[in-house]
């Protein structure tokens, strides 16, 4: 059970008024010395107002209550425990002050009584012995490093707590990074695949230019996915519009190489299965010289300089070749 520092003072001052109550009823039946019942009946409403004032907020009640208790003990002390035995009400000060307060007042508290009663035994009697002395600085030393071992546990603990806590936080704070990073990341390829259904849409038009014929001008490198992406929209194109000729203008291809050409080809051969001729136009010398060295043939296959020649022709009448 998790008790904090208030509640452990509030306690401990309800058990010092209960004790004192229940020492004061039997001071009363059984009387020992009246100093000592003087200090009693006079410390309880003390100890009682520090309880109120405590319980309002005054943090500084627990030290006043360590004072007094000292305070009382040493002055109420009185008979055979002042000269003769070592009253054990002496370790009650070091033990509040263990419980309640820190190592300094653990010292100081059990230092004061020691003093406050050697004082009043003149100097003489128990409190003077160095035996005695001795045994009881050992008590309160071993009251002192349990304080000090306490409080270094205490305080590793809070440590450890803190570490815990600023882990958690980075852990947090990076977590919210990485998720607002992959909703950034998610946007743009949202974005990117918006521009990509756009380029594909754009880059190879067929245009119509006249009933039953079609231009497709290619720009740019030919790649697999751009003649997977142009064989299907020309022969949906082809399809829908019933064309019987297809214009395929590459002047704005720069390069052509093998896989290129066998795009094209590919390209070529399905629209000639939908009953839809092709005619190539704008091979410029570089490219035919490249594919003249590359072995690629294009048997079969109609070309033109430009689609105005194909349009201004007799190529839209003549006759299909032959397909093998």
């Amino acid at each position: 059970m998790k008790v904090s520092q208030r509640q452990v003072v509030l306690a401990l001052l309800g058990i010092l008024i209960v004790g004192t109550l229940l020492a004061l009823l039997y001071q009363l039946v059984v009387p020992d010395t009246l100093l000592t019942i003087i200090g009693m009946i006079v410390g309880l409403p003390v100890l009682i107002g520090l309880l109120i004032a405590y319980w309002r907020g005054w943090g500084q009640a627990r030290y006043a209550t360590l004072i007094v208790i000292t305070v009382l003990i040493g002055l109420t002390t009185d008979g055979v425990f002042l000269t003769d035995q070592f009253n054990t009400a002496a370790f009650l000060p070091p033990v509040l002050a263990l419980i309640v307060a820190g190592p300094l007042w653990v010292v100081g508290s059990a230092l004061g009584l020691l003093v406050m009663l050697i004082i009043r035994a003149g100097g003489q009697g128990i409190y003077a012995e160095p035996v005695a002395i001795l045994l009881y600085a050992m008590s309160v030393g071993g009251m002192l490093l349990a304080r000090m071992v306490t409080n270094t546990a205490q305080l590793e603990a809070e440590e450890s707590a803190d570490l815990a806590r600023q882990a958690l936080s980075r852990s947090e704070a990076q977590a919210h990074e990485l998720s607002q990073k992959a909703q950034e990341l998610e946007a743009q390829n949202a974005q990117q695949r918006q521009l990509f259904d756009l380029v594909n849409t754009l880059e190879t038009p067929a245009v119509s230019l006249a009933d039953g014929v079609l231009l497709a001008p290619i720009v740019g490198h030919l790649d697999s996915r751009r003649a997977g992406d142009l064989t299907r929209r020309l022969l949906n194109d082809v399809s829908t519009q019933g064309a019987h000729l297809v214009i395929l203008d590459i002047a704005g291809v720069q390069t052509v190489d093998t896989a290129v050409a066998q795009s094209l080809l590919r390209a070529i051969q399905a629209v000639r299965l939908l009953g839809c001729e092709v005619t190539v136009t704008g091979i410029s010398a570089s490219v035919a010289a490249t594919m003249t060295q590359l072995g690629i043939n294009m048997a079969g296959v109609r070309t033109a300089r430009t689609p105005q020649e194909v349009m201004g022709s007799d190529l839209l009448a003549a006759p299909r070749p032959a397909r093998t």
